[in-house]
């Protein structure tokens, strides 16, 4: 449902045919229906994810699939109680929007690994047959050629094909790696018209394919007490096709028609991930990492505003998260933590006789927001929560119940082989001495990496804040925030 506390300057404006049909030319819808290929990191450590050992954190460090003691399945969708976004343009009032309960789509998304062995483990991160979806959104207030408009916009997603996986492997007690592989290949056909509908003012075709490989290390310095983690994208390809038809361009511009935009990018070591976690327990902790993008020099981005392809105003990206865990009780932990997220695009600025001007914040990014597929930035976020496992601790053998067992094998093999009693006496002593000493060891590292199976259940409250404002030299000028109230939900089943 769609709530807006004012129109822009208290009318519809429509978007005029050309325009649409020039957007559509530029290649901008074909990216806004793609949604990420994997599970997202834990809501209730607030995403750290590069030494915290579970099935989602796997997805964004796979070295961390090596280093799980278990199967397991585990999910973090998050429930907003509140998310408004607000935007102001020169030219109007402010405009409030709803952005729905859900969040994050992607945070419904589960993830599993599977341990194969103790020190291997992999998981499926996507795997998907052709599927036909359809998405509509509207009254999207944009700014087209220094124009405010409003428009609707109905697509046809087709998904031709989706693979990912991970694996992970454990090479000893302080070092583990993994790799993650996925693959996406998406057709897009989008009709777009003026807002409360009407015959399409244009209709376009675009194919996009992606392809990402990430890379992991985890080290344990101190076992079960300090783990530095690190991942980083060593291979990654995007490329679009895109493709439109339109009588009405035809007869404004004497043309046929139709228009055609290829664009690809390629990354390499262009992001990481990095952090570590500080274990006083396996339920007491406290973990942080940094997410750090690189900036493209020769990324390239079709401006709405001055409808022409510009350079991006790009910077480095530097996210900061912290996260903790204190047990109160068997079954019951306390847990929280806070973000920091920076953004990547710049103000911008407008063209000017010989000078491009570079691409910044502007219509394209307020319509990734509105589907719910990218958050205004920069922002800061906190949560507070509360874990309850419900796990059934794997039966062991008593310390007394082994070495009786183990007298009994010895006494056999002895009255075999024969054998004098000073010899049996001296063996038996060896043999004690040898089995407390293995049975001690065994027994810290059952008791260090517990296998206990069952639930674990979390949840909690969190507030993210984020507000961005642009002034006249911009390319858009213009006020945005976004405020959300959410709930934090994790559901884990250790096998």
């Amino acid at each position: 449902m769609e709530i807006w506390t004012r129109k822009i300057a208290n009318k519809k404006p429509k978007a005029s045919r050309s325009q649409a049909c020039d957007w559509l030319l530029s290649g901008a819808v074909a990216f806004l229906f793609l949604m990420p290929c994997n599970a997202l990191a834990g809501p209730l450590t607030m995403g750290v994810s590069s030494a915290l050992p579970d099935a989602q954190n796997a997805q964004q460090n796979p070295a961390l699939a090596g280093a799980m003691d278990q199967t397991e399945v585990m999910a973090g969708p998050s429930i907003s109680i509140q998310n408004n976004f607000l935007v102001r343009y020169p030219d109007s009032g402010t405009i409030e929007k709803s952005l729905g309960i859900m969040g994050d789509l992607t945070s419904f998304i589960p993830a599993f690994i599977y341990k194969v062995s103790p020190r291997l483990g992999i998981g499926i991160t996507e795997i998907a047959p052709p599927l036909k979806l359809n998405q509509k959104i509207t009254g999207v207030p944009i700014v087209l050629l220094h124009s405010t408009q409003q428009i609707d916009i109905n697509a046809d997603v087709t998904l031709r094909g989706a693979l990912g996986g991970v694996v992970g492997y454990r090479l000893s007690d302080y070092l583990s790696l993994g790799a993650k592989f996925n693959y996406r290949s998406v057709m897009i056909d989008a009709d777009v018209v003026p807002e409360g509908g009407g015959e399409a003012l244009a209709k376009q075709h675009a194919d996009q394919t992606t392809t990402t490989v990430i890379a992991g290390v985890l080290l344990e310095p101190i076992p079960n007490r300090l783990s530095i983690g690190l991942s980083t994208k060593i291979f990654g390809t995007n490329t679009s096709a895109t493709s439109v038809e339109s009588a009405f361009v035809a007869q404004q511009n004497s043309s046929d028609g139709t228009g055609k935009s290829t664009t690809s990018a390629t990354g390499t070591f262009s992001e990481f991930v990095a952090g570590g976690a500080f274990h006083l327990s396996p339920r007491r902790f406290i973990a942080a990492d940094v997410d750090y993008k690189a900036a493209d020099p020769t990324a390239k981005e079709f401006s709405m505003v001055d409808f022409k392809e510009k350079p991006v105003d790009g910077y480095a990206r530097l996210n900061f998260r912290m996260a903790g865990e204190w047990a109160v009780s068997r079954t019951a932990s306390m847990v929280g933590g806070f973000a920091i997220e920076n953004s990547s695009k710049g103000a911008g600025s407008r063209s000017s006789g010989d000078d491009p001007g570079k691409a910044g914040f502007a219509s394209t990014d307020v319509i990734q927001i509105y589907t719910g597929q990218a958050s205004l930035a920069p922002a800061q976020s906190f949560m507070g929560g509360m874990k309850l496992y419900f796990l059934n601790e794997a039966k062991k053998e008593s310390k007394k119940e082994e070495l009786e067992a183990k007298g009994k094998s010895r006494q056999r093999n002895l009255d075999k082989s024969g054998g004098d009693k000073a010899n049996d006496k001296s063996n038996d002593k060896s043999n004690d001495k040898s089995n407390d000493k293995s049975n001690d060891k065994s027994n810290d590292k059952s008791n260090d990496r517990s296998r206990a199976t069952g639930w674990i259940v979390g949840f909690g409250i969190g507030y993210r804040n984020a507000s961005l404002g642009i002034d006249d030299n911009g390319e858009l000028p213009g006020a945005y925030q976004q405020t959300r109230i959410y709930i934090p939900i994790e559901i884990t089943r250790r096998f």
